[in-house]
């Protein structure tokens, strides 16, 4: 049975860290970054645990072992991690539903991932449900950027209910900021 839960310790930081390593686009082949999709930015443990100590992220354990993790990030992480602090400077002047984007409750999912073994079991929407659960009655909605080329989690992403806001380049790659707002399912 797969447990849904936050970190809670050192050793789950680890293995998020490990499992983010592994699926980065330089880690894997074409073929695979194609077929499944990679993560983006990188995290690593002291990362993640200044940014645990923030808001804890979300995982799913078989047993022992974190097999996904879904990590979130608030606005006080742009505090310990540059990459959002870099990445809050594309919200100024973007607009929701005729309101500023920043003037909403709002986090941001740094990347989620579920381990290669583990895929097409429904974990990502189950981690999905999770943040819902726990962070639909405090915010309005979530934030991510996905890389063009990585179309796979594009797809997934738009099944999942999330749409795209406004395309980026940043040092000459193509992103996608998306949104999931809470209210529209």
């Amino acid at each position: 049975m797969y447990i849904t839960k936050f970190i809670s310790s050192d050793d789950e930081l680890r293995q998020v860290a490990e499992l983010s390593r592994l699926n980065a686009a330089e880690s894997i082949t074409e073929e695979v970054k194609a077929e499944q999709g990679y993560v983006s930015w990188k995290y690593t443990f002291e990362d993640l645990k200044a940014l645990h100590e923030i808001a804890p992220s979300a995982i799913i354990k078989d047993g022992d072992k974190v097999i996904g993790y879904l990590l979130v990030l608030v606005m006080e992480s742009a505090t310990v991690y540059t990459p959002l602090k870099d990445a809050l400077k594309l919200f100024d002047n973007q607009y929701y539903q005729g309101k500023s984007l920043m003037d909403y409750k709002v986090y941001f999912l740094g990347q989620t991932c579920i381990d290669s073994n583990y895929r097409g079991k429904g974990l990502l929407r189950q981690l999905y449900q999770f943040h819902k659960d726990n962070f639909e009655s405090v915010y309005d909605f979530a934030l991510s950027s996905i890389a063009r080329d990585n179309p796979k989690s594009m797809a997934v992403h738009a099944k999942l209910g999330f749409r795209t806001l406004f395309p980026f380049t940043d040092d000459g790659k193509e992103w996608d900021v998306v949104i999931w707002d809470f209210n529209l399912g």
